[in-house]
């Protein structure tokens, strides 16, 4: 693989994992939508494909995709976050598991060589700063014909929420996890009284119980950087790497990406 670029200078240092934070703190739920919802988001890969693999979970929040992995007979997870208040939450969740182990890692920090045969990076690379940069990162973690399972919002099948979105966002990072989290019953309380809105995500989760509804809602709002990328975007940002092969599809409101080292 090509040298990595270090990492670019910035005005401020970007928020989004300890606005998360926030809210692994506050959900630490092991709401019943999330196993069939991750087996959704890293499909055509399947559960069985984790047994005996040495595992990475990157941006894990609250640990749940480190969590089914392990149950899938991994051999090992490292779960990893930014977020001091996600690890917490995740420790929590995996305590009884002894394959799984939760670290506070900056993903552009990662310092690991070669080390797995699987990475998640699930709804991670669209809140990053700096996503082709993690994304390096991630494949150099990755052993000669391990696989790197990304999940990325998309533009497409949301086109209503993203033209809304982009709007107030302005606003919505200036404003405190907490202000957001009251501000996000605007939202979730018409979407479970069946308010139509022109969003694949969002039409999925007017489908949970409210208070799983709700968290999914101020997932949306609470990140400071928050990308929904059109197919031809997601094709660039994994080009030009030392991968044998990458395979995009559709898939519930965002794009999965299987690539092989």
């Amino acid at each position: 693989m090509a040298h990595t670029r270090s990492l670019p200078r910035t005005r401020r240092t970007v928020d989004t994992a300890s606005r998360f934070g926030f809210q692994w703190d506050r959900y630490r739920d092991l709401f019943a939508h999330y196993e069939p919802q991750f087996l959704a988001w890293i499909a055509p890969f399947a559960a069985e494909e984790f047994a005996g693999r040495d595992v990475l979970d990157a941006g894990c929040g609250m640990g749940r995709h480190a969590l089914f992995a392990a149950r899938y007979g991994a051999r090992s997870v490292l779960a990893v976050d930014r977020s001091s208040l996600a690890v917490n939450a995740a420790h929590e969740l995996c305590a009884s598991l002894p394959g799984v182990r939760v670290e506070r890692r900056d993903l552009y920090d990662l310092s690991i060589k070669r080390a797995f045969d699987v990475v998640l990076a699930i709804g991670v690379l669209h809140h990053v700063e700096h996503p082709r940069l993690a994304l390096e990162k991630l494949c150099e973690t990755l052993r000669r014909g391990g696989r790197l399972v990304a999940w990325l919002h998309a533009h497409e099948g949301n086109e209503g929420w993203v033209r809304g979105f982009r709007r107030v966002h302005p606003l919505l990072r200036l404003l405190p996890p907490r202000a957001l989290h009251a501000l996000a019953y605007g939202i979730s309380a018409p979407l479970f009284l069946g308010l139509p809105i022109r969003s694949e995500l969002l039409a999925r989760a007017s489908l949970l119980p409210f208070r799983a509804l709700h968290a999914s809602v101020f997932s949306q709002l609470v990140p400071e950087i928050s990308r929904y990328y059109r197919r031809e975007e997601v094709e660039t940002l994994f080009g030009e790497l030392e991968l044998a092969k990458c395979e995009i599809v559709a898939r519930a409101g965002g794009w999965t990406v299987i690539a092989e080292k």
